[in-house]
């Protein structure tokens, strides 16, 4: 029940109250969720104790660290920046080195990896890992521009943009929940692929958007790409650990979770570049001081409040068409990514997944 209520919750403190509550609300459901464990989850343990991989826990940490952290910052300052680039290059660096050690711990008599590798033996989870990435990748279009769309260019606030993206949650909800029976029933080569589908239509749709697109199209668009991202993602995570067994599930939700989370990041980088891009080749602000026209090349926000400030029509309707062309082309690269997911869906993902 919370999952669809979030972006009204979390747009209703962020009009009325102080930002920071959209963290702590979040402590209340951890509480229940420890409660939960400790009542509900089973005790298990592994037939012997495990060593643990110091040299892997600290390679594959702060490798991941270090490519997230250089992937935001190439998304904020751009792909030229070179601090950014440096840090994706120790993170990548990193990364290998973990994985050199953790082949060479496995191999190693009596070597207990952090990671086994063996895992990747498995094209059903290596792909289903890759496949799961993608949705949000594509997903990250939507979320990353259209909460600014409705306050930038509709004038909403927080509130107003969360419920607008009520259409969104429900088709995630809606493609997620029966998805282990989706698969059942076509095969989780079929159900991620048709996802995919959905997934790249509605951003396709999404794409055409003008400044005076309509809300019912707006929430159409967004709820078949909704339902779409639902589909691919819980079908590719049901294929990727379906064929683990049950000592191995652990590790392999871990290294689905580590990828997810470094996927976002990357999506917004690139993302964040192409909207840069776009807004700046349509924005127009010669004759403007100075400071003014930094401030609109900032975001949109900047060039809301410039023309604002300014008492301009002109420019205000200059900022937003040209937020709207930068949002276009990055929703058609989100689209990109679901059409290359059709692809590698259809060309190395097993067909047995049930």
């Amino acid at each position: 029940m919370a999952f669809p209520i979030g972006p009204i919750l979390g747009g209703w403190l962020l009009t009325y109250y102080w930002w920071g509550w959209v963290f702590l609300i979040n402590v209340p459901v951890i509480v229940i969720g420890l409660v939960a464990v400790v009542a509900l989850v089973p005790e298990s343990r592994a037939s012997s104790r495990p060593q643990i991989d110091f040299v892997g826990v600290v390679a594959s940490a702060r490798g991941l660290v270090a490519l997230t952290y250089g992937l935001i910052e190439a998304g904020q300052d751009g792909w030229n920046d070179v601090f950014a680039l440096t840090m994706m290059v120790i993170g990548v660096a990193l990364l290998i080195g973990f994985f050199v050690w953790e082949r060479r711990l496995t191999r190693r008599p009596g070597g207990e990896p952090l990671l086994d590798l063996a895992l990747f033996e498995s094209a059903s989870f290596t792909w289903g890992m890759i496949l799961a990435v993608v949705p949000i990748l594509a997903m990250l279009g939507i979320l990353f521009t259209m909460p600014q769309y409705f306050q930038g260019v509709l004038g909403t606030n927080a509130m107003g943009s969360g419920l607008r993206l009520l259409p969104l949650v429900a088709g995630l909800i809606v493609g997620a929940v029966p998805a282990a029976q989706v698969v059942k029933r076509v095969g989780a080569k079929v159900a991620v692929a048709v996802g995919f589908a959905l997934l790249a239509t509605g951003l396709l749709l999404g794409s055409t958007m003008s400044v005076g697109s309509s809300g019912l199209f707006v929430a159409m668009w967004m709820a078949i790409a909704g339902l779409g991202t639902g589909i691919a993602m819980a079908t590719a995570m049901f294929a990727a650990l379906v064929e683990l067994s049950p000592e191995s599930s652990g590790v392999g939700s871990a290294v689905l979770q580590a990828v997810n989370k470094t996927g976002g990041p990357f999506g917004i980088a690139i993302l964040g570049s192409v909207l840069s891009a776009g807004y700046l080749a349509r924005l127009h602000v010669t004759g403007l001081p100075t400071a003014a026209a930094a401030a609109a090349r900032q975001s949109i926000f900047g060039g809301v409040a410039v023309a604002q400030q300014l008492h301009s029509s002109r420019l205000l309707s200059t900022v937003r068409a040209a937020f709207v062309h930068g949002m276009d082309m990055a929703l058609l690269v989100s689209a990109g990514f679901a059409v290359v997911g059709i692809v590698l869906t259809i060309l190395f993902l097993p067909k047995a997944n049930t």
